[in-house]
């Protein structure tokens, strides 16, 4: 770059708001209808973006289109890269610098952009701090605001989680270079970055150090980060800062060191580094990967569990395929998460087993529940737009539909709840579940799980009767161009828009008078937004024109005038609508502020929802194709009659599957001696 007293006061202002970025974030910055990158941003993001490299004197420069940057942004966000987005502040006036700040700034691991996005998967943002030999590990989805965190024992449970998790981007220690050459796995990882006046140090990984963990084979943006934020006081002190408590404890973080380090990191990223509002990440949840049946990655891939093992596999290509009848985004990713988890616990099995037998008790209901599902939609990504700011009306809209079902499932599911009555078996085998409870007036016991969930739906009437009242039926994708708000919602609105028409009609009305006054038929009363109003007189017509026209400009065909009081009309239409698309914004952003106050609420009924969905799901695909319950418990004794393997079992349709037995103990051998016959490796997978 030239020394700043070269550059001009637009690069000026350029080279300050690139100082206060991370280094390693690619600077879009808007000039009128583009997004300009200068210096080294455009010799990196030109190849990125497939656009001309070009120069403005000595300073290297590309740009894109304002209304097509998404999709140049997703370019560079799926490159792994960082971009902030520096946006016109005001409309420019002439001889004066326009006011430009960062609006966002994005990056693989928490962005928006549903173009990059799987509805079925989360995107995570992991952060990794080693605290002796204990790894913590730290997790956040920006779309849903899961938060969660554990702690990992060794390398290879460390990896076999990232592995099953899959983070589009990790932070770690920067001066950590044996964290940064296992996560590395045939990535190099980016070099740290500095941000502001924060200083780091930089460890160099060579590509040698980088092969020790090549046998991985993974794909994630790396990022190394300040140490300091690492340390488990610091960590502290933010995680304490962030959910308002005196003590972690609540959150099952006692005496959790590498879990803290690793939670708070990430929340310090998001906040400093990444300068993102976190608000609506209103929890953080810890767990243990003892309480579940630990799958690698050669297990969830060679027993196709979420994916099949060649592309071209006959449909259901894998058990997530062959079971998944969710009916919203958040379930199906809730779906996945329990299938790369199993429980390993009978208790937690059984309760869900109860409540999937509840609804096969009742198929009507599930039919019912169901289908107000398919309303609900992603529940919890809209809620997350509009808390971080990147919602519009539109998600309003939906989230307003989301609420209006659930005063009806909640019906449906007390009523699922009154109807069913829990087995003798399931009576022995949920003693904890049953002390206390009481039975309802059939003599039914409520089934636990299906009780707690219908409880954390949150009907909030008075919410969604504001957005119905505030928001048209189809508003614009934009926010503050206008049309928004319904007619009635707001008097000052109301008179502005009034006003508007009023004067929009006086306009319809004096180009009638101006052809009768004149004679001239083909006079057009038209709008630019560089003149404004004007009178159009063709050629031909000239020598009618009145001399109180004023002539404004000399056209092709004709001349177009202006009259004193068309101007002064024109100054109130246009005065008017100004001030209405403005008012419009605003009145948006109240009823905004209104759902962001319910957001834990409505965050608490996504979650909950998600699981529903689930566990009507596997009611759905256990009646589709007649399965039994399984009576689980801990002796150590799998015992199978009959059993079907669900991907062949729908995969096979011009042959029966041939069911199969198997029984097996604790203390028998789990690999044959050689490899079965092919009619037998169905049930040994």
């Amino acid at each position: 770059m030239g020394s700043d007293t070269q550059l001009t006061p637009m690069m000026a202002q350029y080279r300050r708001i690139k100082s206060e970025l991370p280094k390693d974030a690619l600077l879009l910055f808007r000039l009128g209808d583009f997004y300009e990158l200068f210096f080294e941003d455009a010799e990196t993001g030109a190849p990125l973006l497939n656009v001309a490299l070009t120069k403005r004197g000595v300073v290297p420069m590309c740009g894109i289109p304002y209304h097509a940057a998404r999709g140049y942004i997703a370019r560079l966000l799926k490159a792994g890269r960082k971009v902030a987005i520096c946006d016109q502040m005001e409309d420019p006036r002439p001889g004066q610098l326009v006011q430009r700040a960062v609006t966002q700034i994005l990056s693989p691991g928490t962005h928006f952009d549903e173009r990059l996005l799987s509805a079925e998967r989360n995107n995570y943002l992991a952060a990794i701090y080693q605290s002796g030999k204990m790894f913590g590990l730290a997790l956040v989805d920006f779309t849903t605001s899961d938060f969660n965190a554990t702690e990992l024992e060794n390398e290879t449970t460390l990896m076999t989680e990232l592995e099953r998790l899959r983070p589009a981007e990790i932070i770690y220690p920067g001066a950590n270079a044996a964290v940064g050459r296992l996560l590395a796995g045939g990535n190099p990882p980016q070099a740290p970055s500095r941000r502001g006046t924060g200083t780091q140090t930089t460890t160099e990984i060579t590509p040698e150090e980088v092969g020790s963990g090549a046998a991985w084979n993974l794909r994630w943006v790396l990022n190394g980060y300040d140490d300091w934020v690492f340390a488990p006081e610091t960590a502290q002190f933010t995680l304490r800062d962030h959910f308002k408590v005196a003590s972690l404890d609540g959150f099952g973080l006692r005496n959790r060191a590498a879990a803290i380090g690793a939670a708070g990191a990430v929340l310090h990223y998001l906040t400093q580094h990444l300068q993102r509002d976190v608000a609506h990440l209103t929890r953080l949840s810890f767990y243990q990967c003892a309480d579940f049946l630990v799958l690698d990655a050669i297990t969830l891939r060679n027993l196709e569990i979420l994916e099949p093992l060649h592309r071209d596999a006959p449909k259901p290509g894998s058990l997530y395929a062959a079971i998944n009848r969710t009916m919203t985004p958040m379930g199906a990713r809730r779906l996945r998460d329990w299938l790369s988890q199993p429980l390993a616990a009978v208790e937690p099995v059984q309760r869900r087993q109860a409540a999937v037998g509840a609804w096969l008790d009742n198929p009507p209901a599930l039919e019912s529940f169901r289908q107000r599902l398919i309303e609900v939609r992603d529940m919890e990504r809209t809620i997350n737009r509009l808390s971080a700011g990147t919602g519009n009306a539109r998600d309003l809209l939906a989230l307003r539909l989301a609420l209006e079902q659930i005063p009806a499932l909640k019906e449906i599911l007390k009523s699922v709840g009154q109807s069913a009555s829990l087995s003798p078996i399931s009576l022995r085998e949920l003693p904890k579940l049953n002390d206390g409870v009481e039975r309802n007036e059939t003599g039914a016991m409520p089934v636990p799980l299906l009780s707690e969930l219908e409880s954390q739906l949150s009907e909030l009437p008075d919410l969604v009767e504001l957005i119905s009242r505030a928001i048209v039926d189809q508003p614009p994708l934009a926010v503050k161009d206008g049309g928004l708000i319904r007619d009635g919602f707001d008097a000052n609105l109301d008179e502005l828009r009034n006003a508007s028409r009023e004067g929009k009609d006086w306009i319809a009305k004096l180009q009638l008078d101006e052809i009768e006054r004149t004679g001239i038929a083909s006079l057009k009363v038209r709008f630019n937004s560089v003149f404004g109003y004007y009178l159009e007189v063709t050629r031909a017509n000239l020598d009618k024109v009145p001399p109180h026209y004023v002539r404004k400009q000399t056209i092709a065909n004709g001349e177009r005038f202006i009259t004193p009081e068309l101007k002064e009309m024109e100054g109130k239409i246009l005065g008017a609508e100004e001030r209405s698309i403005k008012l419009e914004y605003e009145l948006f952003l109240r009823v905004r502020e209104a759902v962001i106050a319910q957001l834990a609420a409505i965050q608490r009924s996504a979650s909950a929802l998600a699981q529903l969905d689930v566990l009507a799901s596997f009611a759905e695909t256990a009646r589709l194709f007649n399965y039994c319950r399984p009576q689980i418990g801990n002796e150590g004794l799998l015992q199978i009659r009959d059993g079907r393997h669900p991907v062949l079992d729908q995969a096979l349709t011009a042959e029966r599957f041939v069911p199969n037995d198997t029984e097996l103990a604790s203390t028998t051998p789990m690999l044959p001696p050689s490899p079965p016959p092919a009619g037998e490796r169905a049930g040994v997978r």
